[in-house]
């Protein structure tokens, strides 16, 4: 799991629901795992 970007700053102009579904977790793709376990060493 992980979270989506750009929900961090500059909220005022982005529409509620927007930065509802920005709030949201997605799944990391399979492409992806093997670099986001190695970034998490004490998992």
């Amino acid at each position: 799991m992980r979270r989506k970007a750009y929900k961090s700053h500059l909220l005022q102009h982005k529409k509620s629901s927007r930065k509802s579904r920005l709030s949201k977790t997605t799944e990391v793709h399979e492409r992806d795992a093997e670099n986001v376990r190695l970034m998490m060493p004490y998992l």
